[in-house]
């Protein structure tokens, strides 16, 4: 587990991240005028680190701006900051995310309500197939998709 460590006047804050690439794109976020630590997990919670780096190689405001509490301008940020600053790992580096933007405005949403039911105690195997059934819905919020998961998953 790779740790950060973040003092604040008022707290001490630990962050945990499964490898190292993870925690490089989080104290590259953090370092980003407008984005706080909150804010950086969230991107992290809802793509992949490389991904992310894609989307800021290839100016991908659009991308970037599916994230909760990421609009326009904090977009536009990340991308000035970070652009050429982040290394792509990926064999697949060329690939540039121009993904649809119905679905990936709720891909977010649906990873969110995923992890909050495995921690509920659902297994992988079942929320695969959840997953599939909730990509083809809309949701306005991970309370919503969560109840529709739960739905799916009691049937």
């Amino acid at each position: 587990v790779h740790t950060s460590l973040i003092v604040r006047e008022d707290a001490q804050l630990l962050y945990g991240f499964i490898n190292q690439e993870e925690k490089d794109m989080f104290l590259s976020l953090i370092k980003v005028t407008g984005i706080g630590p909150k804010s950086a997990l969230a991107i992290l919670a809802s793509s992949s680190p490389n991904d992310v780096k894609i989307a800021i190689e290839n100016e991908n405001d659009a991308y970037l701006t599916k994230f909760p509490g990421i609009g326009k301008k904090t977009a536009r940020e990340i991308v000035l900051d970070l652009k050429g600053k982040v290394q792509i790992n990926d064999v697949d580096s060329g690939q540039i995310l121009n993904m649809d933007t119905q679905d990936h405005a709720n891909a977010p949403i649906i990873k969110e309500a995923l992890l909050a039911l495995e921690a509920l105690g659902y297994s992988k195997r079942e929320l695969t197939k959840v997953e599939k059934s909730l990509s083809k819905e809309t949701f306005d919020s991970v309370d919503d998709a969560v109840k529709r998961g739960l739905q799916l998953l009691i049937a």
